[in-house]
């Protein structure tokens, strides 16, 4: 049997060259969602010396909060949600507020807050809107997720000890077939991985903040 220490140092390692990819599976009636198209493309993809490994979730209050720890438990040096958001626009979310909103896919009610914890937390991802100027879509810095599963997401995953964690809302995929929708998101999606630090520094803790007016 291995010592305990190489095991930790082994599932640590694995970890360093993993990238954990999150999308949402259907809802509101929407035939798809261009958030698990994204997801089921880059699922096994290598990006700036990283392996992709995607998991889609499901649109059920409590389920990131499920999900996410087991996710995290091997330390990926990136954790990414993806979910839809506003029509034309990329948005990388930088802040998680601790409000829900809207019943569920299964009819169930929003909780009353997402759980004890700050009115905020932000998220540990780099962007700069320069790195798509001449993207097919604007991509945009937003400091409001909404108070839906994405906002949820969010706030539960940067309480995570991991070194960076982001979310990014899509544009709704409608009735556009998956290879043209990709066309225009898929490589922002992915220069954006590209993009972050590739040190496992240590994250740094997500402040309290103010809650700006739910969409």
């Amino acid at each position: 049997m291995r010592p305990l220490f190489a095991l930790i140092m082994t599932a640590a390692l694995a970890g360093a060259d993993t990238i954990v990819l999150t999308g949402f599976s259907a809802f509101a009636g929407r035939g798809v969602n261009g958030s698990e198209t994204i997801a089921r493309r880059l699922d096994g993809e290598v990006i700036a010396g990283a392996t992709v490994s995607v998991r889609i979730l499901a649109v059920r209050w409590g389920e990131p909060e499920r999900v996410l720890p087991a996710l995290a438990a091997s330390r990926p040096r990136l954790l990414l949600g993806l979910g839809e958001g506003f029509p034309g626009r990329i948005a990388v979310e930088r802040i998680g507020h601790n409000r829900a909103g809207h019943p569920d896919e299964d009819g169930i009610p929003p909780p009353a807050r997402l759980g004890d914890g700050p009115a905020s937390r932000t998220a540990r991802f780099a962007f700069d809107p320069a790195w798509f100027h001449a993207a097919p879509l604007p991509v945009v810095a937003s400091d409001d997720a909404g108070a839906y599963l994405c906002n949820a997401w969010l706030w539960h995953a940067s309480a995570l000890d991991l070194p960076a964690v982001g979310f990014v809302h899509l544009p709704p995929q409608g009735d556009t077939p998956d290879d043209g929708y990709a066309a225009g998101v898929e490589p922002i999606i992915r220069a954006l991985i590209a993009r972050q630090p590739t040190s496992a520094s240590s994250p740094t803790p997500a402040p309290a903040g103010q809650e700006p007016g739910t969409r």
